[in-house]
């Protein structure tokens, strides 16, 4: 089996620096293509779990944005493909800016505890865009998003790490806002935990109380009423109840994915990046919150 290849950057295609997000991040040029490359903290997983979640959601048919683990002067990181294309006249419209477009009273300053980031909240502002978007389509893969959030435990999907990309007019073309890539899945796969803390929990069959906890608070509330936001896996239950037609689909696809094509994505990890508990860790949240979603389609 082949292990996922570590890009080394050259220092001169480094471009510019992004500004959003809280951690070292900036654009390179790559084969003609620019890649945000994100430092990885030290002993956080960050970069490992970034490339993990982007080949599970690859596997779904879960459109994401491309990760490959990368190296620029001595630094760890990843990369993640620029899925914007501005010189065809796209942009990326973040969730904060629908959000405000729509909901009264909405701030789209405050990332933290926004407890109007709803998913009422978020079909409303959708189903607003009806004249510029198949709002079916983009609240299906939404839906998608959120099962993959359920499915890998991302703990980020607050209003700035989803979007719609937005296409410039041309001739007989009414629809201009499509959802865009799932992008941002860093804080996923338990990979803030120590190597001996995996182990417990793995040894104390314990991984399915861990995915449940109520201190694995999303970025996405329930009601506006919640002090946090939900648990992801808790929000897809609830969700898929509420909104089936949007969910149903994105969980088909966890149930007819081959559980061996996801233990390998873990195994394809390279050693440097990612010790064996941290692996089996993953993976068994994977598996665990599987088992949870396919319930949902009883």
């Amino acid at each position: 089996m082949h292990l996922y290849p570590i890009v080394k950057i050259p220092l001169d295609a480094r471009e510019d620096t992004e500004q959003l997000g809280s951690k070292p991040k900036f654009w390179v040029l790559r084969d003609g293509q620019r890649w945000l490359f994100k430092e990885a903290r030290p002993n956080t997983g960050e970069d490992w779990a970034e490339k993990a979640a982007a080949e599970i959601a690859y596997t779904l048919g879960i459109n994401a944005a491309k990760v490959e683990l990368a190296e620029y002067d001595g630094k760890i990181g990843c990369i993640s493909c620029n899925f914007i294309d501005v010189e065809a006249g796209e942009a990326l419209v973040h969730g904060n800016e629908i959000m405000a477009w729509k909901v009264t009273g909405y701030d789209k300053s405050k990332i933290f505890r926004q407890a109007d980031h709803t998913l009422e909240n978020i079909q409303l502002a959708i189903r607003a865009l009806s004249d510029f978007a198949n709002t079916d389509v983009v609240l299906t893969d939404l839906a998608g998003y959120m099962v993959l959030d359920a499915l890998i435990g991302n703990t980020d999907r607050h209003h700035e790490n989803w979007g719609l990309r937005l296409h410039s007019p041309v001739a007989q073309q009414t629809r201009l806002l499509s959802a865009a890539p799932s992008f941002d899945h860093a804080s996923s796969l338990g990979r803030e935990l120590l190597d001996a803390r995996r182990t417990e929990l793995l040894a104390n069959r314990q991984v399915d109380k861990y995915i449940r906890s109520p201190k694995a608070r999303g970025g996405i509330f329930r009601d506006p009423q919640q002090a946090h936001g939900e648990n992801p896996l808790r929000l897809v239950q609830v969700a898929a109840r509420a909104y089936p037609t949007y969910f149903r689909p994105a969980i088909e696809r966890v149930a007819a994915v081959d559980t061996q094509v996801l233990h390998d994505i873990f195994e394809r990890l390279p050693p440097e990046r990612t010790a064996d508990p941290a692996k089996l860790f993953a993976e068994a949240m994977v598996l665990s919150a599987r088992t949870t979603l396919l319930d949902l389609l009883k």
